[in-house]
């Protein structure tokens, strides 16, 4: 695979991921190891799955426009990206003069 089109509301953040099971994950990606499917076989029994509550927090609101745009491009977030976006423009318009 080239290319892939993701929607990246739905992935994890990599750091958040625990790091047993990155590296599990990266050993049988990377194909790093002759074992890598059964450690990851023998992770994947202990980790707990379910869906997650996912509770609007708003904190991430309360930084720079810039902090605030970087939070919403690696989460996914879109829903404040034309007021963040014109706010940083306007700011950049007003720094160029």
């Amino acid at each position: 695979m080239n290319m892939g089109i993701v929607n990246a509301g739905q992935l994890g953040v990599y750091d958040e991921i625990p790091a047993n099971l990155r590296e599990a994950v990266e050993d049988v990606v990377l194909n790093r190891r002759p074992d890598a499917g059964e450690r990851l076989v023998a992770v994947a029994e202990n980790v707990t799955g379910g869906a997650k509550v996912q509770v609007e927090d708003l904190a991430w609101r309360q930084g720079t426009v810039q902090e605030r745009l970087t939070h919403a491009l690696v989460r996914g977030i879109n829903t404040y990206v034309v007021e963040d976006t014109e706010e940083a423009r306007l700011q950049a318009l007003t720094r160029s003069r």
